[in-house]
């Protein structure tokens, strides 16, 4: 079996497990309870409704192995956070936090997302066109309205949390990103086809 025999061979054997996940993820997918679910549970239990509450949030989540869905909202001076498993709708844990004043309500004027992001962009030095992956969410924050700025640059991780009604940065990390992924996969590439040129020996 020459050279390039094998390296069909494994190209095809690689197609058929990647289909093979895609498949398992979408079978694994059609079991959860789904986001509008996890949100009625969590509001059940706090015993409010959600024309009540303040910036819910709902993120599919996964915590030790387990999926699950991390709720989030604000209600009466509290915040409440909800880790509910994603297959059968059971709490696994619940946080309740009090604040001494009132959380803001949804139409107190905030910056806009698009200022959050020129904010970054200035303070990091990187012109908008330049920079990849960008991702911009609203958060509230131990009683803190928020933007999550997040952006990759010149080989750079920028994250950035801007105060939404000030527009001041609260927080900067700036991670240098080494994408080892073509290198690995070259040299386990390599290794299995010697691996299998020694069976053939």
């Amino acid at each position: 079996m020459n050279m390039k025999n094998i390296k069909k061979i494994i190209s095809v054997v690689m197609a058929c497990l990647i289909l093979a996940g895609v498949f398992a993820t979408s079978s694994f997918a059609a079991g959860y309870i789904g986001k509008d679910k996890a949100r009625e549970i969590a509001l059940n239990h706090a015993g409010v409704t959600a024309d009540k509450v303040s910036f819910m949030k709902c993120e599919f989540d996964r915590d030790d192995g387990i999926a699950i869905y991390d709720v989030e909202f604000y209600f009466d001076r509290c915040e409440y956070n909800y880790e509910i498993n994603a297959k059968n709708g059971k709490i696994l844990k619940v946080e309740k936090d009090i604040f001494g004043v009132d959380a803001p309500a949804p139409d107190q004027e905030y910056i806009s997302k698009a200022d959050a992001k020129a904010i970054a962009f200035k303070h990091a030095g990187v012109k908008e066109a330049d920079a990849k992956r960008v991702k911009v969410t609203f958060d509230f924050d131990d009683g803190v309205a928020e933007y999550e700025v997040e952006f990759h640059a010149d080989k750079f991780d920028y994250d950035y949390e801007i105060d939404a009604v000030s527009g001041k940065i609260l927080k900067v990390e700036k991670d240098r990103d080494f994408d080892f992924s073509d290198v690995f996969f070259v040299h386990w590439f390599d290794a299995i086809v010697s691996f299998i040129k020694n069976l053939f020996k």
